[in-house]
C-alpha cells in the first residue's frame, strides 16, 4: 500500500469517529395546542316576577266562542300568604273586568287571577281563575297550603290585609276572600295560558 493510499486510509477513519461524535439533531417541538377561550359566564335567565301590568289588556278565550273576550287589570297586588300548614306562599292577585261585557244586572263582568311569584313558579294549585259565586257556601276541610293570613302591596291602589279560605267542591275549588272589611265568594274556573299570555277557560 502506498503511503498515499495509507493518509487516505486514515483520513477516513477520523472523519467517522468526528461522525459519530456529532449529536443527533433533536426532533422539531410538537407544536402546542391552540388555547382554548375562557368560556363565557351565561347571563342569568330572564325571570318575570309578573305576567300582567295595569296597562295591559288580558285575553280570556271561553269555550265555543270564536273571539277572546279582552279584560282590563283593574286591580294588581302582590300578596304573601301565611298558610295554615306553615308555609309561606308568595302570588299575584289580579282583579280583571270585561271590556266587551257586563252582567245581566249591568254590574262588571270580574274575575279574579290568583298567579305564582315569578311567574311559572311550580304550585301545586295556581294559578287560578275564579268567579264570583252565586252564593255565599264554602263548605268543607280548608286546603291548608292555601288558606291563611295575606297581605297585599297593591301596585294600583291600597295595600290590604285579609283572609282566604278554600276547600274542594265537586272537582273544583271554592274561595271565601275576606279583603280590607268585604267578604267575597268565589268559584274556580279551570284555565290554562298559552302563547301571549292568552287564559282559555
Amino acid at each position: 500500500m502506498t503511503k498515499r493510499a495509507k493518509k487516505a486510509k486514515a483520513a477516513k477513519k477520523t472523519n467517522k469517529k468526528i461522525a459519530k461524535k456529532k449529536p443527533v439533531a433533536k426532533a422539531r417541538a410538537k407544536a402546542k395546542p391552540a388555547r382554548k377561550a375562557a368560556a363565557k359566564p351565561s347571563a342569568p335567565a330572564f325571570v318575570r316576577q309578573f305576567r300582567y301590568t295595569a296597562a295591559d289588556t288580558v285575553q280570556m278565550r271561553f269555550a265555543g266562542e270564536k273571539k277572546p273576550e279582552r279584560f282590563r287589570v283593574d286591580d294588581m297586588s302582590e300578596a304573601s300568604l301565611t298558610a295554615q300548614d306553615g308555609t309561606s306562599r308568595h302570588y299575584y292577585q289580579f282583579k280583571l273586568v270585561s271590556l266587551d261585557r257586563q252582567n245581566p244586572d249591568g254590574s262588571d263582568r270580574l274575575f279574579w287571577l290568583f298567579d305564582p311569584r315569578p311567574v311559572g313558579a311550580a304550585d301545586p294549585l295556581y294559578p287560578l281563575l275564579w268567579q264570583p259565586a252565586g252564593d255565599d257556601v264554602v263548605a268543607g276541610e280548608p286546603i291548608a297550603s292555601h288558606s291563611g293570613n295575606f297581605s297585599t302591596r297593591s301596585v294600583t291602589g291600597y295595600d290590604g290585609s285579609g283572609a282566604c279560605q278554600i276547600v274542594k267542591d265537586e272537582g273544583a275549588y271554592r274561595l271565601r276572600f275576606d279583603f280590607n272589611g268585604k267578604r267575597i265568594v268565589c268559584e274556580s274556573l279551570p284555565v290554562s295560558i298559552g302563547k301571549g299570555d292568552v287564559l282559555s277557560i
